[in-house]
């Protein structure tokens, strides 16, 4: 072009003006072409996405089991090598075996490319459901949001493990993840209705882009006409603890009630020069809150303004959550908690100041159960460095062995971060297995109830702050 010019013998710098004009507009025209695609592609999928009559027909729970045992089949020398009962059971040669099998993704991934329809290998391989288990969590939506940027074939397991077509589920993929990936999670949505991806920026752990990519995706979630009721996050390396029938009991006792954990925030993740808009609390990335918790924070002029401040802070993603559900006197988030007076209790200051009030704080080991919660947040169980953990450590956090499997059976929080493939796979499918499992037992005779019972439900149920029971076995703990 620039040769072109210059024998049409006009002007070096006319010659160079036009070529940057001519650059300008071919990067304007493809900024424009892009999101026309993207206004199409979300306004095509919130119209595919609006809840609808669903076949609600007896269901074949052996089939599914059958299924079930199709995908752990699956998995290479899996049932050979692994006696998941006997892990649970803690026998020393069934422990040591598990221990030491290693999964071959490449091997496992051979069924998957036999099939000619992709959407068929997506659902058969990963054990997609194409109806709801029951009128009951057909009629309780949920809506998931996940941040991914590597390791296909988890991100799969995992989300079709929470996978029900009545849910919401939007998916936001960091830019900077490779090609093949994210050709792998925008077929999820090609095959499923109620499945949104989209691209964000390129996620770099403990930046903004971390929180900037969770919150797109929970904007999108508000936008859609499907009712779904409860939100939650995941990350691609967290497996549910329980079955979507589960969750949806239990959130139905938290009745509206952001969880959400509270720790102080260390001074060094303030602004430097630049005073903060409210007071900050310190929470784990993982929150569960409802439909309208999620509009509120999506719309609100306060939170927008934290949003601000927050870049450019260390880890923002952990400072997000506990401050805009915990300061009712800034920002009146429905559900929400006061984040100082419960910092008050778990301290010990409270039970000091009021020696014959009603409350109760449990900081000795409490018992927990399937569904016995043992403290106040339920959304994760993560165990932090300086516990035990019979994986390894990274990033501060436990990516879970096989030893940790018997006590991630019976947890009750809702999800498990984290599990990896190359840290003792097998607590990875023995726990897949045991959640699925039970799901496709089709028993509904369960008691949740004692997640009522939780600080957050009794408030909004009208029960006095002074009465309530704080469940906190090592105190003011982060988790």
């Amino acid at each position: 072009m620039r040769n072109a010019c210059r024998m049409a013998a006009f002007h070096p710098i006319f010659c160079e003006k036009l070529m940057l004009v001519l650059m300008i507009t071919a990067v304007l025209l493809i900024c424009v072409i892009y999101m026309n695609h993207r206004s199409a592609s979300i306004a095509s999928h919130e119209a595919r996405s609006v809840s609808r009559m669903l076949p609600i027909t007896p269901v074949d729970f052996s089939q599914y089991q059958k299924r079930l045992d199709d995908v752990i089949a699956a998995v290479p020398s899996f049932k050979a090598n692994v006696d998941c009962g006997g892990v649970v059971g803690s026998n020393d040669t069934a422990v040591q075996a598990a221990e030491q099998w290693t999964f071959d993704e490449n091997l496992f991934m051979e069924g998957f490319y036999k099939y000619t329809d992709r959407c068929e290998a997506i659902s058969k391989t990963f054990l997609f459901l194409d109806s709801p288990l029951s009128l009951e969590e057909y009629e309780y939506p949920l809506a998931y949001g996940l941040l991914v940027h590597s390791d296909a074939v988890q991100v799969m397991l995992l989300l079709g493990s929470v996978y029900q077509p009545q849910n919401q589920y939007c998916i936001a993929v960091s830019s900077s993840a490779d090609e093949q990936f994210q050709t792998q999670m925008f077929e999820l949505m090609e095959c499923f209705p109620n499945i949104f991806v989209t691209l964000t920026q390129p996620v770099k752990w403990c930046e903004y882009s971390v929180l900037q990519g969770v919150l797109e995706c929970v904007h999108y979630l508000t936008k859609l006409k499907a009712d779904w009721k409860y939100y939650q996050y995941l990350s691609g390396v967290d497996l549910p603890l329980k079955t979507n029938l589960e969750m949806v009991r239990i959130f139905k006792k938290l009745n509206g009630s952001f969880n959400a954990g509270i720790h102080d925030l260390e001074g060094e993740r303030y602004r430097q020069g630049k005073e903060a808009p409210l007071p900050l609390w310190k929470s784990s990335l993982s929150a569960t809150f409802s439909r309208e918790s999620a509009e509120f924070l999506i719309s609100n002029s306060k939170i927008r303004e934290l949003r601000d401040y927050l870049k450019g802070t260390m880890c923002p993603d952990e400072t997000f959550w506990a401050t805009v559900a915990g300061n009712p006197d800034h920002i009146p988030m429905p559900g929400g908690f006061n984040a100082s007076l419960w910092k008050e209790k778990l301290t010990g200051e409270w039970d000091k100041l009021y020696a014959t009030n009603n409350t109760v704080l449990l900081t000795a080991k409490a018992g927990y159960d399937l569904f016995q919660p043992e403290k106040y947040y339920i959304s994760r169980y993560q165990i932090w460095h300086g516990d035990a953990c019979a994986g390894t450590f990274t990033g501060f956090s436990c990516a879970y062995g096989v030893k940790d499997l018997a006590a991630l059976v019976k947890r009750p929080e809702l999800v498990a971060h984290k599990l990896y493939f190359s840290v003792q796979p097998a607590t990875y499918f023995c726990l897949y297995e045991t959640v699925r499992r039970r799901a496709f037992l089709g028993n509904t005779d369960f008691n949740v109830d004692a997640y009522a019972e939780l600080p957050g439900p009794k408030l909004l149920a009208g029960t006095p702050f002074e009465e309530l029971l704080f469940n906190a076995p090592q105190g003011f703990k982060f988790y």
